[in-house]
């Protein structure tokens, strides 16, 4: 990608943020199918100030040591991207103090991020939450004007999840993973229709993959609604997603959201919005990945999707309703791949808040 001339303003940021949430497990969907995945960090405390090396000390997940898995898969084992995107966000008459959080890519064991670069108009700061340990930048500005731009820039390589790594979850985390949340979660009516499926996360995938389409014609696709999705049928990857997650922690099992950009090999110039998500669940003794609405939309791929990803993504920030460092409004359905903004403490309209990406891939 093209350099450009650095503003006084932008400052190097290493965002060596260690230790987040890879996961894995064995798969019984085939038999020529292993399993892959590897285990979310523990989270840090919610944090006003910049995260330090302390922070990143904190694991949400105590890794075993146990011995990996591999297996082969079509596409590269990995990719680097050379990653640039604005957030613009538009500020209503009148505001006098902007605060924008702008979400980043995450540092996962899957996942490296390195020579982040902030241009902003204002005081930024990395903050972590307290739950799921994302990390964005946070924006304050006095005085704004009518809209608050910062400007961002990282290398990233992401690596396929092929090998599993076992993990196990300490109390904090189980609870989180097992938490009924604003949209995901189930009515009784919605329960009785799929309490004929197994609580195994094998037969949830199956189940959902059957039973869901990828489609964004329908009203209230995209909000990740898992009653809607069960009654449905059909939505985009936030909608797949939260009815596996509900369905598997009505059984009991955990599971964590995860959500990111879904890359392209040549690469994209100024690309506005767009987002991709996928899941977790937790074994007993690993987290496994699954990625439904890709399986979807690639049948021949679906018993990959179960246990393993690839490595055409990025991924932003994981959780369901999730509490920002700072923020006055109430907790976020998931954190938005852009960002989010309060104008003097309350929460900035639909759409105030734009992305565009441009990145080229290695």
């Amino acid at each position: 990608m093209a350099s450009r001339s650095v503003h006084p303003r932008t400052v190097a940021v290493l965002v060596a943020l260690a230790g987040v949430h890879l996961f894995s497990g064995p798969s019984p969907r085939a038999a020529t199918r292993p399993a892959a995945g590897a285990p979310p960090a523990r989270a840090a405390a919610a944090s006003e100030r910049p995260a330090t090396a302390d922070d990143l000390a904190a694991r949400w997940l105590t890794p075993d040591d146990s011995a990996t898995r591999t297996l082969t898969q079509d596409g590269p084992a990995a990719r680097t991207f050379q990653l640039e995107w604005r957030v613009v966000a538009r500020v209503p008459r009148g505001t006098r103090r902007a605060r924008v959080w702008v979400a980043i890519p995450q540092q996962r064991p899957e996942q490296d991020v390195r020579a982040l670069r902030v241009r902003a108009p204002g005081r930024w700061r990395i903050v972590v939450d307290r739950d799921f340990g994302n990390r964005l930048v946070r924006v304050d500005v006095d005085g704004p004007g009518d809209s608050v731009r910062v400007d961002l820039s990282a290398v990233v390589v992401r690596r396929a999840v092929l090998a599993p790594q076992a993990a196990r979850l300490d109390a904090r985390a189980r609870r989180l993973a097992l938490r009924t949340t604003t949209r995901v979660t189930l009515s009784d009516d919605a329960r009785a229709v799929v309490a004929a499926v197994p609580a195994d996360a094998q037969a949830i995938y199956d189940w959902v993959l059957d039973h869901m389409t990828y489609d964004k014609t329908l009203p209230g696709w995209g909000h990740g609604d898992a009653e809607r999705a069960c009654r449905v049928g059909a939505g985009n990857c936030t909608d797949f997603h939260s009815l596996f997650m509900a369905l598997a922690r009505a059984r009991g099992i955990p599971t964590v959201f995860e959500m990111g950009y879904a890359t392209r090999p040549q690469g994209e110039t100024n690309r506005e919005g767009g987002y991709h998500c996928w899941a977790w669940f937790h074994d007993g003794s690993a987290w496994v990945p699954v990625d439904i609405s890709e399986a979807d939309r690639h049948p021949e791929r679906a018993a990959f999707y179960f246990g393993h990803l690839d490595a055409d993504r990025i991924a932003f920030a994981r959780g369901r309703d999730v509490r920002l460092a700072g923020m006055q409004g109430p907790p976020l359905n998931f954190v938005p791949v852009g960002g989010y903004a309060e104008f003097d403490g309350h929460p900035a309209p639909d759409g105030a808040v734009r992305r565009w990406i441009s990145y080229t891939v290695e």
